[in-house]
């Protein structure tokens, strides 16, 4: 499983105050991705391997109510971080460890 949280700049400043504050918030964790207006919850616990990994994941959005069912792929590029690409949506990243 991956350990820690993963984020940009901004998520990761979210990660250490406790909150989030901006509109670049992304975190990345084992169990989903959270951005400031939305998030994903991942069926199974994403794992640090190398390369894509396709995940079914339970998404919201502000805004709108309920929940939908989208396939999530993490991308880990090594030292490059992890780009996460949301149906939809721009990839996101590079995300570094908050640690």
């Amino acid at each position: 499983m991956l350990a820690g949280s993963w984020g940009n700049d901004v998520g990761c400043a979210g990660v250490k105050a406790g909150y989030q504050d901006s509109d670049a918030y992304i975190v990345l964790t084992a169990e989903g991705i959270e951005t400031y207006g939305s998030g994903c919850r991942f069926a199974q616990q994403l794992t640090p391997v190398l390369g894509a990994q396709s995940l079914i994941s339970t998404c919201s959005a502000e805004g709108e109510a309920g929940t939908t069912i989208e396939t999530v792929v993490v991308t880990n590029r090594g030292e490059d971080g992890f780009f996460v690409t949301i149906p939809g949506l721009e990839e996101m990243g590079p995300l570094q460890s908050c640690s």
